[in-house]
């Protein structure tokens, strides 16, 4: 089934037609290119603003539950949660809003996610510079359309897996400030042995 059958697919905002070049109507939070990490994830401290010249439509502000997907390598594809609502979305994404109906978002985060889905849509990208991949790729994108409540396992399963991954960068992210500190205390304490 194709997906765009199903959800609604859309570009985002080409930033030009509404740029502010003097008195901005509005400032929005930006996600941009460099806001989105490989692993699916908004880094925060990445978000830019945006000086409009009018306020914006909904349809160019992220909502809860959309999937925005990089349009570029690596076509990291990303889930909208309550702290990344209300973002403007550069035409660098696609911006796919579900139908609970009919998928839910988190399963089709993991979906797009997955190594075997990101391949294809390698080998489906254009052949220029950049290697993007064309909006309507994504409407005629065969898409697994099971049951609500398989889905809703899958996408469990993803979400806790991530949370896994992102506990355990964490830990060894504060194992490795312990063992500096633990190295550094061992150090001055042999310091002092040599200097007595």
């Amino acid at each position: 089934m194709k997906l765009g059958d199903y959800v609604s697919i859309r570009s985002g905002l080409v930033l030009s037609r509404k740029h502010a070049k003097e008195m901005p109507v509005h400032s929005y939070p930006l996600l941009t290119l460099r806001s989105i990490q490989p692993d699916g994830r908004i880094d925060l401290s990445k978000i830019e603003s945006f000086d409009s010249a009018e306020f914006l439509q909904s349809e160019y502000l992220s909502q809860i539950g959309d999937v925005i997907v990089r349009l570029t390598e690596p076509y990291t594809a990303v889930l909208i949660e309550q702290d990344t609502a209300d973002m403007v979305v550069t035409s660098n994404f696609l911006i796919i809003r579900t139908n609970p109906k009919w998928f839910l978002p988190e399963y089709l985060f993991w979906f797009l996610n997955s190594n075997e889905m990101r391949q294809k849509i390698a080998k489906n990208s254009s052949s220029n510079v950049l290697r993007a991949v064309n909006a309507s790729y994504f409407s005629a994108l065969e898409c697994p359309l099971l049951p609500i409540s398989s889905q809703k396992k899958l996408a469990e399963l993803h979400l806790l897996a991530r949370k896994e991954q992102q506990l355990l960068i964490r830990l060894a992210t504060e194992k490795e400030v312990l063992y500096d500190r633990l190295l550094t205390q061992a150090f001055e304490r042999e310091k002092e042995v040599v200097l007595r």
